[in-house]
C-alpha cells in the first residue's frame, strides 16, 4: 500500500507564488493555496493539513500572526514562515516562541524548497510518533494503575482477614 502524501498549505496573498510552489511540490506532496491568512484559516478548518508555509508580509495579517493563530488550535501543523524582506525581529521572535519551524528567504532555489519541506514532513512525522507513543504510555499508565489498585485492595482485605480471624495455633 502506498503511503498517503503529506498535505501542505500554502498561504500567500501573490496568487503565482502558490501556484509556482504547488507546481513543484504537487507530486510529492497535496498541495492546497490560500490567498489570505483567512482563507488559509478556513482550510485549516476543513483539511487535515501537516505542514503550512505562510508568507510573513500579507494584508491585514502577518505570518507569525497567523501561525501563531494556528499553532494555538492546530498544534500538531509543522508551521514554516517565509518571505521575500529581512524581517528579522519578528522572525527571529516567531522562531524563538516556537511558532515556527524553519524560515525561507524568497528567492528560494527549487532544491531549498523542497529539501525544506521534506524536512518539515520528517518533523511531522517524528511528532505525530511521538504522541501516539505518548498514548499507549498513557494507556499503559492507566492500566498498570488499575492493576496497583485492584493489589492494594487485596492485601487489605487479607490484612483484615487475618486480623478478624482466631490464630489456630492459639498464640
Amino acid at each position: 500500500m502506498a503511503k498517503t502524501k503529506h498535505c501542505l498549505l500554502i498561504i500567500d496573498d501573490e496568487p503565482n507564488v502558490c501556484d509556482s510552489v504547488h507546481d513543484l511540490l504537487r507530486r510529492e506532496y497535496r498541495v492546497l493555496k490560500a490567498h489570505s491568512g483567512e482563507e488559509g484559516y478556513k482550510v485549516m478548518q476543513e483539511e487535515e493539513v501537516h505542514i503550512v508555509m505562510s508568507d510573513q508580509r500579507m494584508p491585514q495579517i502577518t505570518g507569525v500572526e497567523l501561525l501563531t493563530r494556528l499553532k494555538s488550535r492546530y498544534p500538531q501543523a509543522v508551521r514554516m514562515l517565509f518571505t521575500g524582506f529581512a524581517d528579522l525581529e519578528s522572525v527571529i521572535a516567531a522562531i524563538n516562541q516556537g511558532h515556527v519551524f524553519q524560515f525561507i528567504r524568497k528567492p528560494w532555489q527549487p532544491e531549498e524548497l523542497l529539501e525544506a519541506v521534506r524536512q518539515a514532513a520528517c518533523e511531522y512525522d517524528r511528532l505525530e510518533q511521538a504522541a501516539s507513543e505518548r498514548e499507549l504510555l498513557l494507556n499503559e499508565i492507566d492500566g498498570l494503575k488499575g492493576r496497583v489498585s485492584c493489589l492494594e485492595s487485596l492485601v487489605l482485605h487479607l490484612k483484615d482477614k487475618a486480623v478478624s480471624e482466631p490464630d489456630p495455633l492459639g498464640a
